[in-house]
Parts: C-alpha cells; structure tokens; sequence
C-alpha cells in the first residue's frame, strides 16, 4: 500500500494526489501535523533513502532554518525526536511503499508507484495506436 504523508496542503500534495487517483493508485494520506509520524516509519523512511536526511529534510524551509542546532550533528534519537515534533521541516509530500520513497511532485519519480496492472494497460493502449498508424505493420511489445 502506498501511503502519502504531508505536513501542508501545497500544490504539490494535491497534484500528487490526483495524479495517484488518475492511476489507480491505491493509497493513504496522513497529514502529520494532525497526526505526528511514530519513530518506526521515520526510521523507516530513512531506511529507504539514498542520501539519508538530505532526501527528506527541506533546507530551504522557514522550520529548518529556525533550528538552533545542525540536523548534521545529531544522533538518531534526537533526530527522530526533531522530526516528530516538527513536521514543517520535511519535504512535502513524502510518498512511500515497501521499498520506495519519493518526496514532492516529480512526474519521473512518482511513476514508479503505479500498479503494473495499470502499466501493462496503458502499453497495451499504446501499441494498439501504434499499430492502427503503422498501416499494419505488426508492432507488439517484446
């Protein structure tokens, strides 16, 4: 189950929304300043990032830049605490599943949660365009 996580009703939270509902995506979403991330799934999210709290911190944000202290320098228990308590510093949205994680709105990014069942018909679409303009030519997927 994919489930999206959001601090802000931003437009890239609406857009990512639509865009999974438009692809049969099934998901859940959680605004986690109403209902606060538990230590598990932000470990979890780390677990599944490349670059560690780069990929999920928003450096850019007016939370971040009030911190006193640099995320940097912190252990993992404080860090995780940081998170907990303040949302606002995260990247909006966060979208997760067993083994992805993407954050904001990026077309590229957030095609890798669509179901195959929903690739396979879109292909399926597409060949048979490119068949009825190809004047028979047969093509077909591998």
């Amino acid at each position: 189950m994919i489930k999206m996580y959001f601090h802000a009703k931003t437009t890239a939270v609406t857009k990512a929304m639509k865009w999974l509902a438009n692809h049969d995506a099934q998901f859940t979403a959680r605004d986690i300043k109403k209902q606060p991330l538990t230590r598990d799934e932000i470990l979890y999210m780390l677990s599944l990032t490349e670059e560690g709290t780069d990929d999920l911190i928003s450096t850019r944000s007016k939370a971040y830049k009030a911190l006193p202290d640099s995320v940097q320098d912190m252990g993992m228990n404080e860090l995780v605490d940081l998170l907990q308590k303040n949302p606002g510093i995260l990247k909006n949205p966060i979208v997760v599943d067993r083994n992805k994680l993407a954050t904001g709105f990026d077309l590229e990014t957030i095609r890798e949660f669509v179901p195959a069942s929903y690739r396979k018909k879109e292909l399926a679409s597409f060949f048979k365009i490119l068949n009825g303009n190809k004047n028979g030519l047969g093509v077909s997927p591998a």
